[in-house]
């Protein structure tokens, strides 16, 4: 029987890997007394100088201390494997969860997203990543995310879906605005008005076709790639924007209010969708995924009468 602990694999891991003794405690969230104590056990039960520690040098791997981590990050590799395989056959979710999001919507699915699986589910490992849909989907297809969540009109194909919440393109404008006395907006009024667009593919060729498809070409004098910097611009009368979707809350963060409208003319109607790969099955944790995006989101999406 060794005497060593899977504990004390974790602090020398730790310890290698932070450069030093007080770094690895603030990661693992313990004192360094408790990580010094651990590496000291480890070397008497193995019998084995594994590291060089000297004040104000950090900690330096002996040659066989180099061979130890390697095996022991293995080890807990392994360990974390098993502890999976436990709760999943006591009919818990566990495992990593990696979810990409496009730019725009992450602050308004993300958040209650892991505030769920940390609450129901902690043995779910959910891993975020944000960007482009392109760049998002790419990953997806390679198999490194498990799905993305994605306006429908981004899919490309190869992709399956599940529809999250219905959403319409809307206009976003600052309650002085002379637009804003309408409830809606017909497009050509927008024709000698400064626009403030989002910077992103495909967002911004979608957008800028509905207001080519109304006759006229948009006069665009800002864009930016983050959609609370638009809403701030135009919260202060600086332009309108086309928005799809509507956080909760109508102001920016300066505290400004805003004003959305509906457009007048008949525009393709859109959804946020969760993807996933054309012929994969998804696992119980995606399942799990689907269903609570669906019953938080349902009526979000769609602007307010």
């Amino acid at each position: 029987m060794t005497g060593y602990t899977l504990r004390q694999l974790q602090y020398f891991t730790a310890a290698v890997e932070e450069g030093s003794v007080t770094s690895a405690a603030r990661r693992l969230h313990v004192s360094a007394g408790s990580v010094s104590l651990a590496l000291k056990d480890l070397e008497s039960t193995l019998k084995v100088q594994l590291t060089l520690r000297r004040r104000g040098k950090g900690v330096t791997v002996t040659p066989a201390g180099r061979w130890v981590y390697e095996h022991a990050r293995e080890l807990l590799a392994r360990s974390a494997d098993i502890d999976s395989v436990a709760r999943i056959v006591r009919g818990e979710l566990a495992g990593p969860l990696r979810i990409g999001c496009f730019s725009t919507l992450s602050p308004w699915l993300f958040p209650r997203i892991v505030a769920h699986f940390v609450e129901h589910h902690p043995g779910v490992d959910v891993q975020i990543s944000e960007g482009p849909s392109a760049l998002l989907l790419e990953r997806l297809r390679a198999g490194e995310l498990d799905v993305v969540l994605v306006y429908r009109n981004h899919l490309t194909p190869g992709m399956a879906s599940e529809e999250i919440v219905p959403v319409r393109v809307q206009i976003a404008l600052a309650p002085s605005h002379r637009l804003a006395a309408l409830d809606e907006i017909p497009l050509r009024e927008l024709e000698d008005e400064t626009a403030i667009l989002l910077g992103l593919q495909p967002a911004t060729a979608h957008v800028e076709s509905i207001l080519r498809s109304a006759g006229f070409e948009p006069k665009v004098r800002w864009r930016s790639t983050n959609v609370e910097t638009i809403r701030s611009m135009v919260a202060r009368g600086l332009g309108y924007t086309i928005i799809m979707g509507r956080p909760h809350g109508d102001f920016t963060y300066d505290g400004l209010p805003l004003a959305y409208r509906r457009i007048a003319d008949d525009v393709e109607p859109n959804a946020i969708v969760i993807a996933y790969p054309e012929g994969t099955i998804p696992t119980a944790t995606v399942r799990e995924l689907i269903g609570f995006s669906q019953r938080e989101f349902a009526r979000e999406g769609m602007p307010m009468p």
